[in-house]
This record gives structure tokens, sequence and C-alpha cells, in this order.
């Protein structure tokens, strides 16, 4: 390798990647914002078919475990009590 070659390579900007791990983030995020009320009215289908669509997309790639049938009571406030 000459000196040139490897002035361009040390210069050549790194390539944008987004991974498994930070979609895993978004969704953590995503929550979070959620949990402290920062998604107004109108926002909330919106917000919430993304993080739908992500859960759906990070369990089918086994980045994270399916949902129990307990958490999806918990997440829709609905119980048998």
């Amino acid at each position: 390798m000459t000196d040139e070659t490897q002035v361009e390579q040390a210069e050549a900007p790194a390539t944008p990647s987004l991974g498994i791990n930070d979609l895993v983030l978004v969704a953590n995020v995503i929550q979070a914002v959620a949990q402290r009320g920062a998604i107004r009215a109108n926002e909330m289908a919106t917000v919430g078919n993304l993080y739908n669509k992500l859960m759906a997309f990070l369990t089918a790639n086994g980045a994270i475990a399916a949902p129990q049938a307990d958490d999806a009571e918990e997440q829709t406030g609905d119980t048998d009590a």
C-alpha cells in the first residue's frame, strides 16, 4: 500500500449504518416518550403504528422475545378482574 492510498482511506467517511440494536433502542425511546406523556393526542396513532411495526420486525428477526399474553393485557389495560 502506498502512502497516498492510506491517506485516501483515512479520509474516506464511514458509511452510515443502522443495526438491529439501534432499532431496539428506538423502540425503547418510543416507550419512554409515551410513558412520559410527550406524544400529542393527534400523534398517538402514528407513533403507535410505527411502534407496532417496529416490534413485529424485531420479534420476527429474533432481536426481542415475543410478548407474552400477560404483557399484551398490561399494554392494552385488559384484565380479567
